[in-house]
């Protein structure tokens, strides 16, 4: 292309650029100076090539996914042994790459489980068990005539349970030993999951959804090796499952961002980078959805979903938009579902491995949440771990912070559509503070599982 062909366009710094939003803002000129992602996280509204040039940026996209696409992994709740296996059946033969299978009731699944799983081959369909069942029993009843190769997982990670619920946690490890020196070739099957959800549903900011993902995964590592578990097959065989939000642009630097510190755990270890490959499983969150006009969640959730592919996930679920509901319809599983195969067969999201790659404000973004995640990370470690800084209320007491925050912007100028503006049939005056939910005695024992338009409806009250 001739370099003439533009040359009426002079060269325009960052500072023209900035004095020409000074003059188009007006008045909204502080729109282009930053915006706050956490407690002391502020971000500019641009950036540029000049600024990209911090070693740090080469390894923040070296570590990201090198192969495109994701599964596109509805959610299934077990009801009826036929029912639930005619339901899988049926979505993978929709398109679905892959099943979120919820078990909730782990004594009458036992009994029932092949008839669930009749004429599914899990040699080809990846199935993650969402379970507390023991993870080895579970792995001996569905690995029984299901061949010698299994893919999928057991989507069951104790340390959450026990931060939701206060269940034992502590001979879990002996268990995920088991199931991983019984699939040890197969290395498509994973048999534990490290989550974010419990965090991020408590009011958790991404910053710490990140550092205390961290703590639990050098947590679950020092188990597994002290157990006699390599390093190497430790940090390859869990997966993470995150909840995505709906900030579009920092959930795609959140996952960027946990891919990078996945790297930098991997060289604490002394694990070289081509062998440190995390698989990410994202799911659209529960946390800002709305009960008051449930059609409102279908928008979130694309949004939640864009964001959650274009940062990279492996596998992706989409919730229903009236999950949250005590009846929900099949028409709402079907636009879900359909959410993921929306995003790669007409969007084309699938055709790329990084679709962010290169833009100056995400590197920078996704690079200021790792360091910030980082830090808060290595602050946990010094006061004794995930598990004790949980015991005496450190993590509890930081994602309170958090959670005191979104409810106030919410109730003083944030918007939820359905919510706060343009809700139906009823008028909603802005409360004039906010309570916090629960006594301080039960957050410091376990982690609230919360709702910040409920939070609105609750003040409003």
């Amino acid at each position: 292309m001739p370099a003439s062909l533009f040359s009426e366009f002079g060269f325009s710094d960052k500072t023209t650029w900035k004095e020409q939003a000074k003059k188009e803002l007006g008045k909204s000129e502080n729109k282009i100076n930053s915006w706050k992602i956490a407690p002391n996280l502020h971000v500019e509204a641009y950036y540029t090539a000049a600024e990209m040039k911090s070693g740090q940026f080469a390894d923040l996209q070296n570590s990201q996914k090198k192969i495109p696409g994701w599964h596109n992994t509805p959610l299934i709740n077990f009801d009826k042994p036929w029912p639930t296996n005619a339901r899988i059946r049926s979505l993978l033969e929709e398109g679905a790459d892959a099943i979120l299978l919820n078990l909730p009731e782990p004594e009458l699944i036992k009994s029932e489980l092949a008839k669930t799983l009749h004429a599914v081959r899990l040699s080809d369909a990846r199935i993650f068990f969402q379970t507390k069942i023991n993870p080895e029993k579970l792995f001996d009843e569905i690995s029984k005539g299901a061949g010698y190769y299994l893919k999928g997982g057991i989507a069951n990670d104790p340390l959450a349970n026990w931060m939701r619920s206060g269940t034992e946690y502590k001979h879990a490890i002996d268990d995920v030993c088991a199931v991983l020196h019984k699939t040890k070739t197969m290395r498509e099957f994973r048999p534990l999951m490290i989550e974010s959800h419990m965090y991020h549903n408590a009011g958790a900011d991404p910053v710490q959804e990140l550092a205390f993902l961290l703590a639990g995964t050098v947590h679950y590592v020092d188990k597994l090796t002290d157990a006699g578990i390599s390093t190497l097959h430790a940090l390859n065989r869990f997966f993470y499952s995150v909840s995505v939000g709906t900030d579009y642009l920092t959930e795609i630097a959140k996952l960027r961002a946990l891919r990078f510190l996945h790297q930098k755990i991997c060289r604490a270890y002394q694990l070289p980078d081509e062998l440190g490959h995390p698989f990410i499983h994202a799911q659209t969150s529960s946390f800002y959805n709305t009960r008051q006009v449930a059609e409102t969640n279908m928008i979130r959730a694309t949004s939640e979903a864009m964001s959650a592919v274009i940062g990279g996930c492996d596998a992706l679920t989409v919730l229903p938009y009236d999950h949250l509901l005590i009846e929900t319809k099949g028409f709402s599983d079907r636009i879900a579902g359909n959410i993921s195969s929306l995003l790669s067969s007409e969007s084309y999201f699938d055709r790329v491995a990084d679709p962010a790659a290169g833009s100056y404000l995400i590197e920078h973004l996704s690079l200021k949440l790792a360091d910030a995640a980082w830090d808060l990370f290595l602050q946990t470690e010094e006061k004794g771990g995930l598990v004790a800084c949980f015991e005496t209320g450190f993590i509890q007491d930081e994602i309170e912070k958090s959670w005191l925050e979104k409810a106030a912007s919410l109730h003083a100028a944030r918007v939820m559509v359905g919510v706060n503006k343009f809700a139906f049939h009823e008028t909603m005056p802005v409360p004039s503070q906010v309570s916090p939910a629960g006594d301080q005695e039960q957050r410091t024992k376990t982690l609230p599982v919360r709702n910040l338009s409920e939070s609105w409806k609750e003040a409003k009250l």
